[in-house]
């Protein structure tokens, strides 16, 4: 009666087919969360923030609620993969995925969820009263984390690939006692371009500190 009764719920639940929900669930479990708990702990909160956003679709599939846990994973995708002091293992670790993502919801008929990232060269000219500045540290900002730096060459050069996006550019160089180059530029990236700060006076570390609202100033490469 036993092995009777085991055969028929095995019938059964063979019978039984996964909803959509069903395999959301499943590809919760046994891939996001397989990759989340690998990640370092800074970086939980971003996921957490997709993770709430994919779990409504483990009950019930919505089209609505399936593109706006797309576009929050985009945007948290984008601001680990920018973020320079994120580590490249865990950069990796995202990136697959992101690719494990796009997989699933694609075998089920779905458009691409997160878009690779689309970077644009802009290359930096610095002068400072009237000549090339070299070795002034030129960096970019995109929501209060740092995306990329360089410094000037002697030609007071520096070139910066940047994914698509709203940049704060600043350039700083400490010239002498208590006087410092500093200036900032917000930037629309959407294309290769070049940009060309001249500097005539400089400033103290005060004035920078005002200017950047709190915001740390990289002062090495």
């Amino acid at each position: 009666m036993d092995e009777e009764w085991r055969t028929y719920k095995r019938e059964r639940e063979e019978k039984i087919e996964k909803t959509l929900a069903d395999e959301i669930h499943e590809f919760l479990t046994k891939v996001f969360n397989v990759y989340y708990v690998q990640l370092p702990p800074a970086l939980y909160k971003l996921l957490d923030t997709v993770r709430d956003r994919l779990v409504p679709l483990t009950v019930k599939f919505d089209q609505g609620r399936y593109n706006e846990f797309c576009q929050t994973f985009r945007t948290v995708y984008r601001a680990i993969i920018s973020d320079q002091s994120v580590p490249s293992d865990a950069k990796k670790l995202v990136r697959e995925l992101v690719d494990k993502t796009n997989e699933f919801f694609q075998s089920k008929g779905f458009s691409k969820c997160v878009e690779e990232l689309k970077y644009h060269r802009v290359r930096v000219k610095v002068r400072f009263r009237e000549k090339p500045l070299e070795k002034a540290i030129v960096s970019a900002d995109a929501q209060g984390r740092s995306v990329a730096t360089k410094e000037t060459s002697d030609e007071g050069v520096a070139v910066l690939d940047l994914p698509a996006g709203k940049y704060t550019i600043s350039v700083f160089k400490h010239v002498g006692e208590e006087e410092y180059v500093y200036e900032e530029r917000d930037v629309e990236v959407d294309k290769d371009q070049d940009l060309l700060f001249e500097i005539e006076r400089t400033k103290t570390m005060a004035q920078i500190h005002r200017e950047r609202k709190g915001r740390p100033i990289i002062k090495e490469v």
